[in-house]
């Protein structure tokens, strides 16, 4: 990833012009009018937008790190859908994460993040990873003081919050950086939506089919828009040598042992690896082990089963997730600031 001139892209923000003919992130690509996307994004207010701007450069800036080596886009890449692209990304202190880093989209509807659900709102789901002495290791105190020695964050603060660097500030401004980020123009959305038929091949349809079908029962938890019903299960998988009791660790309840939030289902051809612990390398070995009914947990799901598809199912099945693919989202250049590269 290359660096940028954080001075220049302040002057930039601040002066409110869209410099080279760069987009702003809240510029919407293809999104169906359909799409249950709620007029405060779809339209969102001149505030709003210079909030957006103001968190895409924190989401970029490795200065949110104690070595300044580290930013949030270093875990959350963009043409990975802002997911790790590995089973656990490595930040400060040569520490891998706990789990595997979640895709970032379509986050205005849910009321828990993380895979335990552990933080409740949007707006503090950063402070987590600046707390964590493996990920950013910079805690919103100390990170504010630092913003307030750096003119440029002075200056875009007080233009945007009429107020100098402060945590309220700096975890509005990456909420609303995130709130922008809208994947809904896959092939899927323009066959669902739009009604174009040619989106979609007839093996993807198929699968589709198969998908919500009570054989499978899978759009039980995945159903559209989202394809998550944000709500937490077991469905067996769990890394024995390293042990996670997801869900349980917030609740405190051993029924809640090895459940982990459902996960979107869109994007899934740039965000593996898969599961909470990047476990599954490919959607192949994801789909074979549903198929195979999971592994043995005594919380596991019962809708967790041996399904016995065949390889043309299976194939079927594994064209209609890729379909759920929105390259638009991926390599929209509003959600990356000037001179960024992957």
């Amino acid at each position: 990833m290359k660096l940028w001139g954080l001075w220049a892209i302040l002057v930039w923000l601040i002066a409110g012009c869209s410099a080279g003919g760069e987009k702003q992130p809240f510029e919407l690509s293809g999104v169906p009018a359909a799409f249950p996307l709620p007029d405060s994004i779809r339209f969102m207010t001149e505030e709003a937008k210079a909030r957006a701007l103001l968190g895409r450069t924190l989401f970029y800036d490795p200065a949110l790190s104690a070595s300044g080596r580290f930013s949030c886009a270093s875990c959350h890449v963009p043409s990975l859908a802002f997911a790790g692209g590995m089973d656990r990304n490595v930040g400060e202190n040569s520490g891998r994460g706990r789990r595997n880093t979640p895709a970032l989209f379509n986050l205005w509807w849910q009321s828990h993040f993380f895979a335990d659900g552990g933080i409740p709102r949007l707006s503090e789901v950063t402070l987590a990873p600046m707390d964590n002495a493996h990920e950013l290791n910079l805690p919103i105190d100390t990170l504010v003081r630092k913003l307030r020695r750096i003119p440029a964050y002075q200056q875009a603060f007080q233009s945007v919050f009429q107020r100098e660097p402060d945590p309220f500030g700096v975890t509005r401004a990456l909420m609303w950086f995130q709130l922008s980020l809208i994947s809904a123009n896959s092939p899927f959305d323009r066959w669902y939506y739009e009604k174009d038929q040619m989106a979609l091949s007839a093996s993807a349809k198929r699968g589709y089919a198969l998908f919500i079908s009570e054989r499978t029962n899978c759009s039980s938890c995945h159903g559209p828009p989202f394809f998550t019903d944000g709500l937490f299960y077991s469905i067996g998988h769990e890394n024995l040598n390293e042990p996670d009791t997801g869900r349980a660790r917030i609740s405190m309840s051993v029924q809640d042992v090895g459940k982990f939030k459902t996960p979107s289902l869109r994007n899934l051809a740039f965000s593996g690896p898969y599961m909470h612990d990047g476990g599954l390398q490919s959607l192949e070995e994801v789909l074979a082990y549903y198929n195979r009914g999971g592994d043995i947990h005594p919380n596991k799901d019962a809708r967790i089963k041996v399904l016995g598809l065949k390889e043309a199912e299976l194939s079927d099945l594994k064209n209609f997730l890729l379909s759920l693919s929105d390259t638009s989202f991926t390599k929209h250049p509003a959600y990356r600031p000037l001179g960024y590269r992957d």
